[in-house]
């Protein structure tokens, strides 16, 4: 389970819905010079940092954040948007891929790109719920998305098709023929290999179906033409590298990947996350003394997707289900990974052989809580580094009585946003914020954080986690912001369909905001 049920902010809503933005950026007072870039992939980079190096945004000017426009969907987005070339991108809940221009949140393409035309998988948690890359295929400029089962290379001038590449082995034609959940929740990582072409990693994740087909962490060879070709798959159930595709054969769920992947380039070392695993006794042969497959962080050779290092802080059969779902940061230098699990625990280890460096627990384990969402890197203006968490919901259905008690002994734990000081290896804060399901995202000395539970957008001063602004929402959001320079851009509505909430997943789509000087 990934995200759980929760009532929606009508209050909220019915205010968006009598308030309707203009479809034109407000007029501000120019901001000035200030350093800018774009966010061409989920996390701002491969190495996920979630941070921009942007100089728009302070403590001084956060608290002014204001949306300048709203661009329906009439779907969640869920995932974090990319902004590239004065575009923003998103993909939706029901499948469709959409380009808005940068200024004015008007379509950039004639229409939006259709998965559903090419992929009918099985999906448990939306048909895109991953973001999209925005990279060159020699001189052309495209967008990879992971959807349903396959992998997509789409024009991003026009949203035309380039490329797709089926990933499912047991239907290899990913209409949903297999009968069991098999989809990419990931967001891919791109790496350009100086030929015009790059290597695109995702993870496969099957949700733990029994029986099921291979999943794991897959890369793909995409040519300067923008064509996918196999290139390794590595399966955490059997612990073994294939070159191109995984071989067909009946799994047990004990392969998922559904944490989106880091690439530390100082090491050659691709590093994710594995989900939990009902069936332990039936992973195997783990790669080194003591290891296990499941439920914790592993690094792969980049080159070749040969095993380097597994690193799970508890037994594989423990029925807690404290999967390592969220993204892993790499730290500026590279040497260090630092990844965060529903265990409410972020680790800080060598990328290179996988030794922890050091541990620290800031929110309270849980089946549905912990940190789901991916972790931002960041300063205090005393100069150490820092880490900024959202957390979820801090009662684990799986272990109740300890969750119970973990929250009545630290009960700052039970907060949704905590800030970790890397350098003391110390909670420096917590900010008694609601149970957040979004990745945090650093700028300028400010964190911002989507709000699952009160329909906001949250900005917490990152020194302190005072909270500068609480921007409202029409639905919950789940997608973390992308920055580019003094703007903002985020998803809203979330990916689950029970009673309740899919009456209203209509309201999803896509926001611009904007800070004055």
């Amino acid at each position: 389970m990934r995200i759980p049920t929760k009532a929606m902010g009508l209050g909220a809503l019915a205010l968006s819905l009598l308030t309707p933005l203009a479809a034109a950026k407000a007029d501000l007072p120019a901001l000035g010079a200030c350093h800018s870039t774009e966010w061409t992939t989920f996390g701002g980079s491969v190495e996920r940092t979630f941070a921009t190096p942007d100089t728009c945004i302070s403590r001084l000017n956060a608290a002014t954040l204001r949306p300048t426009w709203f661009f329906n969907t009439s779907s969640p987005i869920t995932a974090q948007p990319t902004v590239a070339d004065h575009k923003v991108y998103a993909g939706t809940f029901d499948g469709k891929v959409y380009a808005v221009n940068e200024a004015d949140g008007t379509a950039a393409w004639a229409a939006p790109f259709d998965i559903t035309a090419y992929d009918r998988n099985i999906v448990d948690f939306g048909e895109i719920p991953g973001s999209a890359a925005v990279t060159n295929a020699g001189s052309r400029r495209v967008l990879v998305v992971g959807a349903g089962g396959t992998v997509f290379v789409i024009d991003a001038n026009d949203g035309s098709l380039v490329d797709h590449l089926c990933v499912d082995r047991v239907d290899t034609t990913c209409q949903g023929g297999a009968g069991t959940t098999s989809e990419i929740e990931t967001s891919p990582a791109v790496i350009a290999d100086g030929n015009g072409g790059a290597q695109v990693l995702v993870g496969l994740d099957v949700n733990e179906s029994d029986p099921a087909g291979p999943a794991g962490l897959i890369s793909l060879h995409m040519d300067a033409a923008g064509h996918l070709t196999p290139h390794w798959w590595y399966n955490p159930e059997t612990g073994v590298t294939s070159a191109g595709f995984a071989p067909n054969r009946v799994e047990h769920g004990c392969n998922d990947v559904w944490s989106s992947p880091s690439v530390d380039r100082s090491t050659g070392t691709v590093v994710f996350g594995v989900g939990n695993c009902n069936h332990p006794e039936r992973v195997g042969p783990a790669q080194g003394p003591g290891q296990v497959l499941v439920e914790g962080v592993i690094g792969l050779n980049l080159s070749d997707g040969a095993f380097k290092w597994a690193m799970a802080p508890r037994p594989a059969k423990n029925g807690l289900d404290l999967d390592f779902g969220a993204t892993a940061n790499v730290f500026p230098g590279g040497g260090t990974v630092g990844e965060a699990g529903k265990d409410g625990v972020y680790y800080s280890i060598n990328s290179a052989n996988g030794t922890v460096n050091w541990s620290v627990k800031a929110a309270t384990g849980s089946a549905i809580g912990g940190m789901i969402g991916s972790t931002a890197l960041g300063k205090f203006s005393d100069g150490h580094d820092a880490v900024f968490a959202a957390s979820a919901i801090p009662v684990s259905p799986n272990d109740a009585q300890n969750s119970f008690r973990n929250n009545i002994e630290h009960p700052n734990q039970a907060f949704g946003v905590h800030a970790i000081d890397a350098t003391t290896h110390a909670v420096r804060w917590d900010a008694p914020a609601g149970p957040a399901y979004g990745a945090a995202v650093f700028a300028g000395g400010v964190v911002f954080v989507p709000d699952t539970f009160s329909d906001a957008l949250l900005v917490l001063d990152g020194d302190t986690g005072a909270i500068l602004r609480a921007q409202p929402m029409n639905v919950p959001p789940a997608s973390p912001v992308a920055i580019s320079g003094k703007n903002l851009y985020m998803g809203s509505g979330i990916t689950e369909n029970a009673p309740g909430l899919s009456q209203l997943a209509a309201f999803g789509g896509l926001w611009g905001f904007t800070v004055a000087p």
